[in-house]
């Protein structure tokens, strides 16, 4: 029993580290085209347990719209994560959304397959929420900073409850 598990564990790390994470990566980027998000990046590598990329930027039809300085994306099958970091609305976007992430963090599990979880830290404050995969729902909740409070957008986007300040939303 106990070679089986040394066995296993080491076919796994194995499969972690020989994955194409590289050709998963562009089977995204394809799949997003389709959605009208274009993503490019300044440069890609692949080590053996994360892809890592540098100066992104995210185009929505057309329009760039995100840019971040990097991320990391960590493929482990049984849980999967995406840590972006200094993430800011571009440059024409900015004067509507000034406010900017820190730190955004993406990850999924399969134990519980039905959600995938969002995290992010910034100026606006501090941001946790999920993607339920069955209804398609977004449900952010944000503990805003004071200067985010002051802002417009707190109560276009956000309703007060007594979880905190609350983005609700269907995708398509």
């Amino acid at each position: 029993m106990k070679k089986f598990l040394i066995f296993t564990l080491v076919g796994y790390l194995a499969f972690i580290a020989l994955m194409p994470k590289e050709n998963l990566y562009y089977t995204l980027i394809n799949k997003l085209k389709q959605e009208r998000v274009v993503i490019a990046q300044e440069s890609l590598s692949d080590n053996l347990i994360s892809l890592k990329g540098e100066n992104i930027l995210v185009f929505y039809d057309g329009i760039e719209s995100v840019q971040a300085e990097k991320f990391t994306i960590f493929p482990y099958l049984l849980f999967n994560s995406i840590k972006i970091s200094n993430v800011s609305a571009a440059e024409d976007l900015k004067r509507m959304f000034g406010f900017s992430a820190d730190f955004v963090k993406i990850s999924y599990v399969v134990w519980n397959y039905k959600s995938v979880d969002i995290s992010a830290i910034g100026d606006f404050g501090e941001l946790s929420g999920d993607v339920n995969l069955e209804s398609m729902k977004v449900k952010l909740i944000l503990e805003p900073s004071e200067k985010f409070q002051k802002s417009p957008l707190l109560n276009q986007y956000f309703k007060k409850s007594e979880e905190g300040y609350i983005y609700e939303s269907k995708i398509k």
